[in-house]
């Protein structure tokens, strides 16, 4: 099925239909027997994918080639546990929508396999905040059958305006099923509760209490325990204490309400702030209360237990360990649950060694599917951000998660991403992210594609290491944003590597996607890069990729950019051809233009005489002329020895362009002269210029440098004359 999604994008030949039906078939039974592995959203879309190839290529004789027992088993997948726990997208949607309608489409579909496709088509809508359309479906359900409905479905759309928000819909569906004589009923009311509590809104949760008692209902036993305890873990205690007395003063007849109970009462008053021995005391007491009314109840390590999670959530590892000695005076022995609870909260508290003696301990035990994988994930991530970092034991948890055939979270694998790319070890790298990273949401590789790059612009690491996890990062995340592997090349730029800069512009260039192709912005950004490196090599590949490159039509902006780059590779003549190219586009020169021509002037051969027809344009059209652009002309006289003439433009230059000769006009004049004339310069300047020639000596100084990147006698003060397209 990625096969055929590749295929669809290129253009290519997909794959036969009757491995996509195999596929199909293959992938839904395969999660629907390991319910547990969550249906991430992309594989969903996949699914989709196939099923709309597989409808636009059926033929009369063949058909689509799935029976509707297989469609509507491949409806049932997307009600799963599994597929809870994915993205919640339309994609979901889309697919149930378009199985349902091909199953309707059957002219021998039964009753059975009809109602069965339409039940579970509501449910994924209520599921994925499209509540208003499942409602009307279900209405009209049952209007035809009334039989064929429950009241589970008319809950499951209650709850789905639960998601949306819309109160007012949530009571007018209440108000459809007490018109069609389905009550809500206490059950409903708790399932509505157990909605906003579960979710966290406090306010939601207590509303929907409120509601259920307004109108005459019995709140559940269920109810009470799971709004209180919302009350304990958010500080509610005041509006509580009423159902906590009322839980209390019930009939709370045998052992089971009572340790339920137990557990209510312990955590409100270690929420009130009541201390360990006190906690100890009132247990005592409870249950001399028990031995009275002819029971005998004891307490068990979910009662401690209890007491540690609400240690753990209030973020206080000490009292947490005060509770576990409590266990123990009790005889109570910690459960897997306890070493749960014990590993979260010492991660927490980063006592990493605690967290790994408890993980020690735990792995001896039985536990719930997976309960343990959460925590172990959270302690590989804070073990990887350790200092210094224990290695060995690191990559025994992750060892131990590789045998159970484990999935680790996006963070882990981020984490121990790095911690291989900061030791060198390439091939773990490759392996960690070939196994894990293709099974994630396009926001999760997002996440470990962002870490990864982020390392990248570390400079304290070798380029050799950089460019390394840049080519695993560009193989692994072919999805990468054009932004970010722009800043790849500025990255490789800064650090002196254009060979590297330019293989990364060649990346962009090649790739498949018509949304990560290089912009003229990304043109200019590199012969910007180009011409700083004086690199001739990557600017004569660039410039090729840029003439058969029919998305990107030049403007003055790149002309200036290629300008700039074949002066930086020393061939200035050519970068007066792009010169010719500008004056007579029909977006003309900027001022920019002007400054990048005048200096190639002052470069090439003869260039004096384009630089005075560049000047009596100026002149000619009126054009004012900045400081930037009178120094520039200077520039390209003095490139061409042309003392006397420099001189006259520094002395004249109040009366004919308003400027006062400053640091730029005389640094600009010394810099551009030949080696041999620069000590005549100086002392013209002293003379008749000491105060600005004082300012220009001032500044920091360099030697030449020819265009083959040898040093060379004459000086260059940095007068500041870098220039962008």
């Amino acid at each position: 099925m990625l096969q055929l999604g590749q295929a669809l994008a290129k253009h290519e030949r997909p794959p036969e239909r009757s491995i996509l039906i195999s596929a199909f078939t293959s992938f839904v039974l395969d999660k629907q027997e390991n319910e547990r592995v969550a249906v991430e959203d992309s594989q969903i879309g996949l699914l989709l994918t196939t099923f709309r190839y597989l409808q636009d290529t059926q033929n009369e004789q063949g058909g689509l080639g799935l029976s509707v027992g297989e469609m509507v088993n491949a409806m049932s997948l997307l009600t799963g546990t599994g597929v809870r726990r994915a993205v919640e997208t339309t994609n979901t949607v889309a697919l149930a929508r378009s199985l349902y309608d091909e199953v309707n489409r059957k002219e021998d579909l039964t009753a059975e396999y009809r109602h069965q496709g339409l039940k579970t088509l509501i449910e994924v809508l209520a599921a994925k905040k499209k509540p208003t359309e499942a409602r009307a479906l279900l209405e009209e359900q049952w209007t035809e059958d009334p039989a064929s409905t429950d009241r589970k479905q008319w809950i499951n759309i209650i709850l789905g305006f639960a998601k949306v928000d819309e109160q007012d819909q949530m009571i007018k569906t209440i108000e459809i099923m007490e018109g069609h004589d389905i009550s809500f009923d206490s059950q409903a009311h708790q399932y509505v509760v157990e909605f906003y509590a579960s979710n966290k809104n406090v306010e939601m949760t207590k509303k929907w209490y409120d509601y259920g008692v307004v109108n005459g209902l019995k709140p559940t036993q269920r109810t009470l325990r799971r709004v209180l305890g919302v009350c304990i873990y958010n500080n509610e205690l005041e509006w509580g204490e009423p159902l906590l007395r009322s839980l209390v003063d019930g009939e709370l007849s045998n052992a089971k309400d009572s340790k339920a109970y137990w557990k209510l009462v312990l955590q409100w008053a270690a929420a009130k702030g009541k201390s360990v021995e006190e906690l100890d005391r009132l247990l005592n007491v409870m249950i001399q209360k028990t031995v009275e009314q002819g029971m005998d109840v004891r307490p068990d390590i979910g009662l401690i237990n209890s007491l540690i999670a609400f240690a753990t959530f209030k973020n206080d590892p000490y009292t947490a360990e005060r509770y576990l000695a409590l266990g123990r005076r009790w005889g109570l022995e910690p459960d897997s649950k306890t070493l749960l609870l014990q590993l979260d909260y010492r991660i927490s508290s980063g006592d990493l060694d605690g967290a790994k003696a408890a993980y020690d301990e735990l792995k001896g035990r039985e536990l719930e599917t997976d309960a343990d994988l959460k925590f172990i994930n959270r302690l590989i991530v804070a073990m990887c951000n350790q200092k210094p970092l224990k290695y060995n034991v690191l990559m025994e948890l992750v060892d131990d998660l590789t045998e159970r055939k484990a999935r680790l979270n996006p963070e882990t694998v981020s984490a121990l991403a790095l911690v291989h790319l900061q030791r060198g070890e390439l091939h773990d790298l490759i392996d960690l992210l070939n196994t894990h990273v293709y099974r994630f949401e396009a926001n999760a590789r997002l996440f470990i594609c962002h870490d990864l790059i982020q390392f990248c612009f570390d400079r304290s690491m070798l380029t050799a290491r950089i460019w390394d996890a840049y080519n695993i990062i560009r193989q692994t995340f072919r999805e990468m944003d054009l932004e970010t592997r722009t800043k790849m090349i500025v990255e490789f730029f800064e650090r002196g590597r254009s060979d590297m800069a330019t293989h990364v512009f060649g990346h962009i260039r090649h790739l498949d996607s018509p949304d990560i192709k290089p912009t003229l912005e990304t043109y200019v950004l590199v012969f910007e890069g180009i011409a700083k490196a004086a690199d001739a090599e990557s600017l004569a590949l660039v410039h090729n990729m840029l003439k058969l490159d029919a998305t990107v039509e030049p403007n003055t902006k790149l002309y200036n950019a290629l300008m700039l780059a074949y002066m930086g590779c020393g061939d200035p003549r050519q970068a007066l051809i792009f010169w010719d190219d500008i004056i007579h586009s029909r977006e003309g020169p900027t001022y920019n233009s002007i400054q990048i021509a005048l200096r190639a002037c002052g470069d090439a051969p003869f260039g004096e005489r384009q630089a005075r027809d560049i000047w009596s344009r100026l002149k000619r059209f009126d054009i004012r002329v900045t400081g930037e652009i009178h120094a520039a002309y200077i520039g390209a006289l003095a490139g061409q020895a042309l003392f006397d003439e420099c001189t006259e433009l520094i002395n004249n230059a109040k009366r004919e362009a308003g400027l006062t000769p400053d640091v730029l006009m005389l640094g600009t004049f010394h810099n551009s002269l030949p080696d041999a004339k620069q000590e005549a310069m100086k002392h013209w300047a002293a003379e008749e210029y000491p105060a600005v020639w004082a300012e220009v000596q001032k500044l920091s100084k360099r030697n030449k440098m020819s265009s083959s990147g040898n040093f060379l006698n004459g000086i260059v003060y940095n007068v500041g004359t870098d220039i962008r397209a």
